[in-house]
């Protein structure tokens, strides 16, 4: 018979994942500190740690030392996906995760709705705004704080990703985020254009899917793949994403 720890922590995870699945906490957002979800929900800190830790070690909530915890996906991330990922080169996971948004593009344009395209619309200017105050930062390590501060990779492609309404397409490209955010925080993956050019794609993007154009939509986010991240240096062993935060 589980504890009544244990049971606190599991109805605690259960709230946790209601609202991240709701979108109440957006992927990349930044979930309430510690003391206001141990008030939320009525438990002690403890209980919320362990629950927070426990959806780390799934990939679905990541903690950044003296930033916070962030939604990073929107589901259980499959470890096995994870370790496949992180056997092969960058080069080739980039490709992969634009195969994904390439066919995320144009699955969401069909589905597009007034009020999704709206929340892009408000992404975009909260992208915009986020990543100016990382141009602040020193260039070297603009990256990998925006990383930190749940800006890059960027609501915005997930949003599209979700969009679709291809549940498997979605947690595989959380997946593929996940492998490359090694990448992202090393360096060793970069972005290929400016701050300005990518909110230009976005907003091409945002476009063709609001006239529910979906090649337009395709061809878009294809070019906008094409320049968004590269790889800067290629490990000389392929490597797994970190162990997720501990508390």
């Amino acid at each position: 018979m589980p504890s009544r720890g244990s049971s606190r922590v599991s109805l605690t995870m259960t709230e946790l994942r209601s609202r991240i699945r709701s979108g109440a906490w957006p992927v990349n957002s930044r979930i309430p500190t510690e003391a206001e979800l141990a008030e939320l929900f009525g438990v002690g800190r403890s209980t919320i740690r362990e629950a927070v830790r426990s959806l780390a070690n799934l990939g679905m909530l990541e903690t950044a030392a003296g930033r916070g915890t962030f939604v990073r996906s929107l589901a259980p991330v499959p470890q096995v996906v994870t370790e496949t990922l992180g056997a092969h080169r960058l080069a080739d996971i980039l490709g992969f995760r634009r195969a994904l948004e390439v066919e995320a593009a144009r699955l969401a344009a069909l589905h597009a709705t007034d009020e999704g395209v709206a929340r892009l619309r408000a992404l975009i200017a909260s992208e915009a705004a986020a990543l100016g105050r990382a141009e602040h930062d020193r260039v070297e390590h603009a990256q990998s704080r925006a990383v930190e501060r749940g800006v890059t990779p960027g609501a915005f492609h997930f949003a599209v990703v979700e969009m679709s309404s291809n549940t498997l397409l979605t947690e595989m490209y959380a997946s593929v985020m996940m492998s490359l955010r090694t990448g992202l925080a090393s360096g060793a993956v970069i972005h290929g254009a400016s701050h300005a050019v990518r909110q230009e794609d976005h907003t091409a993007l945002l476009t063709a899917l609001d006239e529910r154009d979906a090649e337009a939509a395709a061809r878009a986010a294809a070019r906008h793949s094409d320049r968004d991240l590269v790889v800067a240096s290629e490990p000389t062993h392929p490597t797994t994403p970190p162990p997720a935060a501990t508390g």
